[in-house]
């Protein structure tokens, strides 16, 4: 063999090898994109499965609401208006003055609680909240917690209100429901603030009370049906976040992209 040849051997061996090396590397590189692909595909599987599932959930909760308002407008609130004018009528033929100022007073606590039946058929009713928007459904909702359980409430406007599509809208509302109950219930609040903030897109929801609060560590144990709805709907929704402690109120802040109505 020739001296010569043996460096041009050398490098055409180390070129092999580099090759072989490279080639190696782009096999290895490739099935970890396969990988993180057949992962990545794997979990927008299991995320639209699960929001499937959460919408179907939603969905079987709107129906039974639908399904109640229409029982309570259309069965109970007759009886309730049919019962206020029996009374009424009676009233009107009675002449002993204790006795119709009984029946008076009856007459206004069935009509106090035709009112309240109303509104709370209209607050279950999916359709009449699309027809409002966000802020008016917001406000009919607190100034029903105002009238029946005497709490201080306000509402905090900021930006520019833009509404989000029905779905969204219906769903944020739920949310507002459920935390006012919460509230009101769990909490034993005195007051309540909701914020609504627009801003580039973006909807910044924040629900304060000065309630009892509770220990947020312990949030995953409950077995509160208000909680899990609120966390359901605001996986579908955006970012929640829950602050609270013993004695000093809670708050959510629940963040929601508006740029899709």
């Amino acid at each position: 063999m020739i001296k010569t040849d043996v460096p041009l051997i050398f490098i055409m061996g180390t070129l092999t090898f580099l090759v072989f090396v490279i080639f190696l590397g782009l096999i290895v590189v490739e099935y970890r994109k396969r990988q993180v692909r057949h992962i990545t595909e794997k979990l927008n599987m299991k995320h639209q499965y699960e929001s499937e599932a959460l919408l179907a959930q939603l969905e079987v909760q709107e129906q039974s609401f639908k399904y109640i308002s229409e029982e309570l407008h259309d069965n109970i609130a007759q009886t309730l208006s049919l019962a206020k004018l029996k009374l009424y009528k009676t009233g009107e033929k009675v002449t002993d003055e204790k006795l119709k100022a009984g029946l008076d007073m009856s007459t206004e606590l069935v009509g106090n609680a035709l009112n309240d039946l109303r509104n709370l058929s209209h607050i279950l009713n999916g359709g009449l909240v699309s027809r409002l928007s966000l802020q008016e459904s917001i406000e009919k909702e607190l100034n029903y917690i105002s009238d029946v359980k005497d709490i201080e409430t306000d509402l905090i406007l900021a930006g520019t209100q833009t509404d989000p599509g029905p779905e969204k809208k219906l769903m944020i509302f739920r949310i507002v429901q459920e935390a006012l109950n919460n509230a009101v219930k769990h909490g034993k609040a005195t007051r309540i603030n909701i914020t609504l903030e627009c801003n580039q897109g973006i909807m910044k929801l924040i629900i304060s009370d000065n309630g009892i609060g509770f220990d947020t560590t312990k949030i995953d144990q409950s077995k509160g049906l208000g909680l899990h709805n609120i966390h359901v709907r605001a996986k579908l929704l955006g970012n929640l976040h829950i602050e609270s402690s013993q004695n000093n109120g809670t708050s959510l802040t629940l963040y929601i992209d508006n740029h899709e109505q």
